[in-house]
């Protein structure tokens, strides 16, 4: 059984359905509910729409979720997740956007049968793109949705991501990717927002926490493995001298997207660096 949309879950994707935006929620608020909703709409023979940037779990997720609705009384029997992979020939696939509902391409192969004309663009009618912070502008989904609006401007766009702490990093992050989502509008939905205080405060439930002392062996690994991170960032940053200090430390290294940093830092002087610091 499917548990219904919470409120703030209904407003941010109503929100998503009037209007194309990039819809950047903390994590931990239920976006993967979010997003099987927002495709539910979407997977229906009058419309063809393409499910972009999803990784197997999405689609595995939303095929689960898809299954229950269809099991469900009075559920919608037309939702349904049409997956296309490397073994999809040709005429299958073709088929596939014919028939239009929902479609998972991978980028390589979808941006292949939209150059080649295999994909009609007066049926597209949009595109949703998940995991929406992985999205550069040297990446296979900025090409595809690129060739999708200029084979038809009408079509629509609406990108979600649960990793708000990406566009954080670097310099002016999420102006850069609106502009690669070719989006203008951006809905932040950050876990202090009142009515998700409001709704989460009503459901709350009491927190233990359980921790477990380290032994010495694990202590000396610990500090084995910094000494590693810190004599690596430092020969990095001594190769290196456009990389920011405040930035690129030990400390900054034990988040998430450190690499992705890094990477933006040194990406205008890629073609400066030598084989050894991009091996780094």
């Amino acid at each position: 059984m499917v548990a219904p949309l919470l409120s703030f879950q209904r407003q941010v994707l109503n929100e998503l359905l009037d209007q194309d935006a990039l819809c950047v929620v903390a994590r931990g608020l239920g976006m993967e509910r979010i997003l099987a909703e927002l495709c539910r709409v979407c997977a229906t023979p009058q419309a063809l729409v393409f499910l972009i940037n999803a990784s197997d779990e999405d689609e595995a997720m939303l095929k689960h979720i898809f299954m229950q609705l269809r099991s469900g009384q009075g559920a919608d029997k037309e939702s349904e997740l049409a997956v296309v992979k490397n073994e999809t020939n040709s005429a299958s696939r073709a088929q596939l956007y014919r028939a239009g509902g929902l479609i998972s391409a991978t980028s390589r192969i979808l941006i292949v049968d939209l150059l080649n004309g295999l994909v009609p663009p007066e049926l597209v009618t949009g595109a949703i793109v998940c995991n929406a912070s992985r999205v550069t502008a040297e990446s296979i989904e900025a090409f595809v949705l690129r060739v999708i609006r200029q084979q038809n401007p009408q079509s629509f766009v609406k990108a979600l991501s649960d990793a708000p702490e990406a566009f954080t990093l670097g310099f002016a992050p999420l102006e850069k990717t609106l502009k690669v989502l070719g989006l203008r509008h951006v809905h932040l939905w950050p876990r202090f927002q009142v009515d998700i205080q409001k709704e989460l405060a009503a459901a709350s439930a009491p927190v233990v926490e359980l921790r477990q002392p380290q032994t010495r062996a694990m202590i000396e690994l610990q500090q084995a493995a910094l000494d590693c991170v810190a004599a690596m960032i430092s020969e990095l940053s001594s190769a290196a001298k456009v990389l920011d200090p405040e930035t690129v430390n030990v400390e900054s290294s034990l988040f998430r997207y450190f690499d992705a940093m890094v990477k933006r830092q040194l990406q205008p002087y890629w073609h400066r660096l030598s084989a050894r610091v991009r091996g780094m």
